[in-house]
């Protein structure tokens, strides 16, 4: 009983696969939501990469200029 339940159960998915792949939209392109979404994604991306550039020169900057040690002792 339970070997044929599984075999029933295994066509009927794979049966209808082919009916859930079709797509019965006749829409084409990007819906306002999705440009919506992206749009406030790149907002996310574009407002955290100043910050981090900022971050980044900051770092370089005091791990590579004159230390005020050095500046102290031309003086």
């Amino acid at each position: 009983m339970k070997n044929s339940l599984t075999s029933t159960i295994t066509l009927l998915i794979a049966s209808a696969s082919p009916a859930f792949a079709a797509n019965g939209s006749s829409s084409a392109g990007i819906g306002i939501m999705t440009i919506l979404f992206l749009g406030f994604f790149g907002l996310i991306v574009a407002t955290q990469v100043l910050p981090g550039l900022f971050l980044f020169f900051t770092g370089t900057k005091s791990l590579f200029g004159k230390r005020n040690s050095e500046i102290a002792a031309k003086r």
